[in-house]
């Protein structure tokens, strides 16, 4: 409601300044309105920013904007991500699947911080949400994606989708990785029970596309992901048999029993793909 109420009092910045200017002002306060349930919810859930470097931070937009990459384990993860942005001070725009939009309250919100709506199976749609995408980075804006585009109940790391990518070598943006590990815990895939989590958001050096274009970013923020939960667990934020350490789902994660028995190369390869994960057991 609160920011409801900012829009109309910045409605004059949508014709004095322009459309990002006006979003940027209600995503700002969107972020921070995700944020709030990570802070109220202390001591049951706990969030630590763990920087691969000292100094480490997500750069200042030049002419075009950077695309910050986020790993997916949870629905909890928009939750923790907006509260890292929150306290790096950075604005960025989402990517979402549209069907949000029907939340009461919420869809506006998401609507007024000029998130971007994912159209799944929509064609045209999702070629306007691209360009419109373009558009933000070319402004100067940042946005923020789920690199696997799906959640991943096993842990495993998923294959990227390579779109985002595409557009990050096309435009010359940086591609910043945040990994966020142990959102699993509090909010476990496969139904609204909550848990007990202590989760670190962990931001890596940002990444610039280089001769091997949009190939070349995956696998290099793939690599980024792997040092990142390195360092996690060299401070003892993480245990040793988290999936981005071990290259093996969680110790507790059952696959869906038509894939029970399968051999183990097999089946991590359909892991990758996320064609293994839809009917798996989750954590109680």
């Amino acid at each position: 409601v609160l920011q409801l109420v900012v829009a109309l009092l910045t409605l004059p910045a949508y014709f004095c300044c322009g459309r990002d200017c006006f979003h940027a002002i209600q995503s700002r306060m969107w972020r921070f309105a995700n944020a709030i349930p990570v802070a109220l919810s202390c001591p049951f859930w706990r969030v630590r920013l763990l920087r691969e470097e000292p100094d480490t931070a997500v750069p200042r937009a030049g002419p075009v904007g950077n695309i910050i990459f986020v790993n997916h384990r949870s629905n909890a993860d928009p939750f923790f991500a907006s509260c890292v942005l929150s306290l790096l001070c950075v604005e960025a725009r989402c990517i979402y699947k549209a069907s949000l939009q029907k939340i009461p309250l919420g869809g506006c919100n998401t609507v007024l911080a000029g998130d971007l709506a994912a159209h799944f199976g929509d064609k045209e749609k999702i070629q306007a949400m691209l360009a419109r995408s373009r558009e933000v980075l070319k402004s100067g804006y940042n946005i923020l994606v789920m690199a696997e585009g799906t959640r991943s109940p096993s842990g495993i790391l998923q294959d990227f989708k390579p779109t985002f990518f595409d557009i990050c070598a096309e435009l010359g943006c940086n591609a910043v990785p945040l990994c966020l590990l142990g959102t699993e815990r509090a909010w476990p895939h496969g139904g609204f029970r909550l848990g007990c989590a202590s989760v670190t958001a962990c931001l890596g050096e940002a990444i610039s596309p280089g001769p091997g274009g949009s190939a070349e970013l995956r696998a290099r923020m793939a690599e980024s992901y792997g040092k990142l939960a390195q360092l996690a667990l060299e401070k003892d934020f993480i245990e040793e048999d988290d999936p981005l350490i071990t290259g093996q789902p969680y110790p507790w994660w059952r696959p869906p029993a038509g894939l029970e028995g399968m051999p183990e190369a097999e089946l991590l390869a359909l892991l990758k793909s996320g064609k293994g994960h839809e009917r798996g057991a989750h954590l109680a």
